[in-house]
């Protein structure tokens, strides 16, 4: 019985360290990409920027208009897109839970320190 419960803190452990490295693989690899376009659009010559400044203030005009017609959808999208985004995230929490765990279960409570009060008169009393 205590082998197999080793031996299934030893299986949680490693998939909670999968799991850790999946998610941040993950979100590295999309904030990577997020400043590639960032550094693409900031170099990008004058008549180019031009054009993007304009599709952004489009954006914006459209997102001011979607959150002043409907505040409940709009806030709606804004959270599920958060969601969306943010999930790498949630398999790093997940990770270093099922870890912690499987560390904490291991390693057990810590032993207790004896608490006694201490003699200061005496000589030697703080070495035992």
């Amino acid at each position: 019985m205590a082998s197999k419960q080793t031996t299934f803190r030893d299986l949680r452990s490693i998939a909670g360290a999968v799991l850790v490295t999946l998610g941040m693989f993950i979100l590295y690899a999309n904030l990577a990409g997020a400043a590639d376009r960032l550094r693409h659009l900031f170099s990008a010559n004058g008549s180019y920027g031009l054009g993007v400044m304009s599709a952004v203030i489009g954006v914006v005009a459209q997102v001011l208009h979607a959150h002043a017609t409907d505040h409940h959808r709009f806030l709606h999208g804004v959270i599920q897109h958060a969601l969306v985004l943010s999930w790498p995230l949630l398999l790093g929490m997940v990770g270093t839970v099922w870890s912690r765990d499987a560390l904490t279960d291991r390693l057990g409570a810590a032993p207790k320190k004896d608490c006694d009060l201490v003699d200061l008169s005496a000589r030697r009393s703080t070495l035992n």
